[in-house]
């Protein structure tokens, strides 16, 4: 599977148009590199603020899901147009229970899943009131699977993606903080060992000078289990540290699979199903 995973840098926008724009010209950048499959970051309609300089925070869910019926148009057209399957990043999305983190996986036959952030940030919880999902999504390549940003954080969902066939777990994040970076990154790396999958790690970059982005941190990266026959690094492509940009990779699932049964270690193999017995002293 050949994936393009992106680094969106926020730019200044005077319409909704060029967001748009913005969006395609990753796709454009991806088809001519012959991907199949291309992952954007979280929440690039963060971009569309710069169109509401005095937004209130507590406000930008609200005002940013109105787009959300156009993004998912946009979706299934460029998908259907480009022959690549496009995993979003994220958008914001009104459901009968509220604003929901919502990741649009739109393929080319027409098919869009929605994958939503269940682990919300005390930011997310308390300025945005944002709703939590309720688990996570079979896409419509049951290799594929996308935890949003901090639900990465959180070995029980990666675990249950690879229980379920995923041998590649999309991440598209957001990040302000080199702190915040580095807590997605290594957690995206641990994930990659622990279940020796491929992790691609999507990252925003830039920022509004305001809340809710005054900064971002971070590169987007395709990463791999530490181990034989892939890089010592475990990093198959990354981009330049907040720098916009593309990282690519030609995923080799029969390397991955066939790593699981005759590496050093065999983490997947060797894991415990049960959970660890817990010995009591007195």
């Amino acid at each position: 599977m050949k994936v393009a995973v992106v680094a969106w840098k926020l730019r200044r926008v005077r319409r909704d148009s060029e967001f748009f724009s913005h969006y395609y010209d990753f796709v454009e950048q991806a088809h001519a590199r012959g991907a199949e499959w291309i992952i954007f970051p979280e929440l690039p309609v963060l971009e569309l603020l710069h169109l509401v300089p005095d937004l209130r925070e507590q406000d930008v869910p609200k005002y940013l899901a109105q787009y959300a019926e156009g993004i998912e148009e946009w979706l299934l057209r460029i998908s259907a147009n480009s022959g690549l399957t496009i995993v979003s990043g994220s958008h914001f999305r009104e459901t009968d229970e509220g604003i929901v983190n919502a990741c649009g996986i739109a393929s080319p036959d027409g098919r869009l899943i929605f994958s939503y952030k269940n682990n919300l940030t005390t930011y997310e919880r308390e300025v945005w009131t944002l709703r939590r999902g309720e688990g996570l999504s079979r896409l419509q390549d049951h290799r594929v699977g996308v935890t949003i940003c901090y639900d990465s954080e959180f070995p029980e969902s990666g675990r249950a993606l690879a229980e379920e066939g995923v041998l590649l777990q999309a991440v598209p994040a957001f990040t302000e903080t080199r702190h915040g970076h580095q807590r997605v990154r290594f957690c995206c790396q641990a994930r990659a060992t622990e279940n020796q999958v491929f992790v691609a790690h999507a990252a925003l970059i830039g920022d509004l000078g305001r809340e809710p982005v005054p900064t971002t941190y971070g590169s987007s990266a395709i990463l791999t289990p530490s181990i034989s026959p892939f890089p010592y690094s475990a990093v198959l492509d990354e981009t330049p540290l907040n720098q916009e940009g593309i990282a690519f990779a030609d995923l080799d699932f029969d390397a991955l699979l066939a790593a699981r049964d005759s590496g050093d270690v065999r983490n997947w193999n060797d894991r415990r199903q049960s959970g660890w017995p817990l010995t009591r002293f007195s």
